[in-house]
């Protein structure tokens, strides 16, 4: 199970990061990028070979990021911010999650509706298909 969640979370928060992805004992890849963003660029960029078995820290988890946990094989995901929808892809997928807090749904950032990408794979079960969804909307498409 590698480091409790806490040590997890409070490394995010001590260097700043929205997201650290450790493998090995080793950080893999690290980001203060908000949004999905940051795990799309860490799938392009490392690969799905070098993602699988990681441990995914993340300050908030829904459904897409469960998604694309579930798409790079991780063990684990560590969230401060956990949706419903996210542990339900998570458990579907026999990946082990932590969180510090859960919500019903991962909002937009003005908060008034759900997030884009909660709302792009909202119908989706394949995380092969979240990736190109999340892919296409990102790059425009």
């Amino acid at each position: 199970m590698g480091l409790p969640s806490d040590v997890y979370l409070e490394k995010l928060e001590k260097l700043s990061l929205n997201l650290q992805i450790h493998r090995g004992g080793e950080a893999i890849f690290s980001s203060a990028g908000s949004g999905i963003a940051p795990l799309i660029e860490a799938i392009d960029s490392i690969g799905r070979a070098g993602l699988r078995g990681s441990i995914v820290a993340d300050k908030i988890v829904g459904r897409a990021a469960a998604l694309m946990a579930a798409y790079m094989e991780a063990s684990e995901v560590h969230a401060a911010l956990i949706s419903a929808g996210a542990k339900e892809v998570l458990r579907g997928h026999g990946i082990g999650f932590r969180f510090s807090r859960e919500t019903r749904a991962i909002l937009s950032r003005d908060g008034a509706d759900l997030c884009p990408f909660e709302r792009l794979v909202l119908d989706v079960r394949d995380p092969s298909e979240a990736y190109k969804r999340i892919k296409a909307k990102l790059s425009g498409s």
